[in-house]
């Protein structure tokens, strides 16, 4: 755009939304133009501000800089019409392939590639100040230069300091992976999130996926993320020196070998299959521990494991047993994070090899309560090295809280909720999609014929029909007459809130109950 017009137009538009009270403003516009010639360049909104402010014609200036920053941005810079400089410095750049995340030496870079009139130099100098306004428009300004065909896949593109850190969730073709692999702006890309899938659009993604990124990535990558993720694994990127690996899906995972070089990984699968025992020389370790991954992990040896956490524990896991026989001599912090732990685990974790020298210990989302916390200060008391014990998202009352501060270590409560709260969590999480209608009809009234025998739950229900249905407290077994092709059904959920809110009288209906199991016997032979 011509600065003489782009300039006429800027003063318009203050003048038009009374941001400015001026004389003569075509004169104001014609001397912002003849300010960007001399300059070589549009002015800062801050540096526009004081100009303004000093001008003979402009009697009264209510704009703010950034106001003034926007509109120079919409008016008066252009894309370049010369291709940019490209300038290299191959021992900085090698620097901040060892370092990528050391922002004074990325300064230096920038202020050198600044020098030679290198756009990426601005781009840098923005993102490590987190001047996202001006990050954002020089980005858009160069965009050609920077992503050029891959701009298509920016939304993918995660900055940091001016630089991409992580692609996230990006469903390429291999040559497209070589292609934003290839920018410049990637050069110290840190992480990569992979999601997968196998429908047919999907089949030539995946094809070749491995072994483009293997080979194209940046040195600089460290962290790997593999969601929704099933077999196999890309063995070819497995063999980079990553320090950081997520596989998180619901389907087994064959795991042959990990990379020397890992520290941290996170495990949720179905399944956990390996060649022989288990020896890592991670140092973290996050995983779900359901029946047969906890089979899995039995005898495994991780001699360098420090922090350990415990995620999602099935309710037929025997933590406490699974503990003791895995070698941990270097454990310091253990967590334990939702699902349903059995108390004698507590109770037990004194007894554990590794209990002695444990600094920090986690148990959060648990459902915990003021009966439970008081096995759990007592084992605590028990473990001389403990300095730091968290307690968030229980059901702990002030009480209960104020038992835990007694120990001499630091407490950590980020929040408590109300007691039940973890049960309708679990409710929820059994219910899935169907939570809404249950809601609907979990009325007390519509539920009288109803009762609770041991650990099953037992109705009839009254609505518009009639159905006869059972669940077990643990959710594990149920069953419905109903014609519902979704389980569990809207009955089941509903008559397993009611029992939570409202309270069931312990009766038993054995006819009921096996009337129900000879309309679905199937639901019967395997936990859910």
């Amino acid at each position: 755009m011509d600065p003489l017009v782009g300039a006429r137009k800027l003063i318009a538009e203050l003048v038009k939304a009374e941001q400015i009270e001026v004389r003569r403003a075509e004169i104001v516009g014609r001397d912002l133009a003849k300010l960007i010639e001399t300059q070589r360049r549009a002015p800062s909104g801050e540096e526009l501000e004081i100009w303004l402010d000093d001008h003979a014609q402009v009697t009264e200036l209510y704009a703010s800089a950034a106001v003034l920053d926007e509109l120079v941005f919409r008016h008066l810079v252009t894309a370049p019409s010369v291709p940019a400089v490209e300038a290299r410095h191959a021992a900085l750049e090698a620097q901040l392939r060892d370092d990528p995340t050391n922002a004074d030496l990325l300064l230096v870079y920038a202020d050198w590639l600044q020098e030679r009139g290198d756009p990426l130099g601005e781009l840098i100098a923005y993102g490590v100040a987190n001047d996202e306004i001006r990050f954002e428009r020089h980005l858009k300004l160069h965009e050609a230069r920077f992503l050029g065909a891959c701009a298509a896949h920016k939304n993918h593109l995660k900055w940091r300091n001016g630089m991409v850190r992580a692609i996230e969730g990006a469903v390429l073709t291999p040559a497209s992976w070589q292609q934003v692999l290839g920018l410049r702006v990637c050069e110290l890309l840190e992480s990569i999130t992979l999601e997968r899938g196998f429908s047919a659009g999907d089949r030539h993604v995946a094809f070749g996926l491995d072994e483009t990124i293997a080979e194209h990535a940046p040195p600089t990558l460290r962290n790997l993320e593999l969601v929704a993720w099933f077999e196999p694994l890309p063995d070819k990127l497995l063999q980079r020196e990553l320090r950081s690996l997520a596989i998180i899906g619901s389907y087994a995972i064959t795991i042959r070998s990990l990379p020397p070089s890992l520290e941290t990984l996170r495990l949720r699968a179905a399944d956990l299959e390996h060649n022989g025992p288990i020896a890592w020389n991670i140092r973290e370790l996050e995983v779900a521990l359901n029946a047969p991954v906890a089979a899995r992990l039995e005898a495994a040896q991780l001699p360098k494991l420090e922090r350990l956490v415990i995620v999602d524990c099935g309710r037929t896991v025997a933590l406490d047993t699974v503990l003791a026989s895995m070698t941990l001599p270097a454990l310091r912090q253990l967590g334990i994070d939702g699902g349903e732990v059995a108390a004698p685990t507590f109770a037990s974790l004194a007894q554990l090899p590794f209990a002695r020298h444990l600094t920090s210990l986690a148990l959060t989302d648990l459902g915990l309560d003021d009966d439970s916390i008081r096995s759990i200060v007592h084992t605590c008391r028990s473990l001389p090295a403990l300095r730091q014990l968290d307690v968030s998202d229980n059901e702990l009352s002030r009480e209960g809280l104020a038992l835990v501060r007694e120990l001499p270590v630091d407490v950590i409560s980020r929040r408590q909720s109300k007691r039940g709260s973890n049960t309708e969590r679990r409710i929820r999480r059994f219910a899935g999609s169907r939570m809404h209608v249950a809601e609907e009809i979990a009325d007390p009234k519509a539920w009288r014929h109803a009762g609770e025998d041991g650990n099953l739950r037992w109705a009839r229900y009254r609505g518009d029909d009639e159905y006869e249905l059972y669940v077990s407290t643990d959710l594990e077994r149920y069953a419905c007459t109903c014609p519902s092709s979704i389980q569990p059904c809207k009955h089941v959920v509903a008559l397993a809130l009611v029992a939570e809110r409202n309270g069931l009288p312990s009766a038993s209906d054995h006819a009921l109950v096996e009337r129900v199991r000879a309309r679905h016997p199937w639901l019967n032979e395997e936990p859910r």
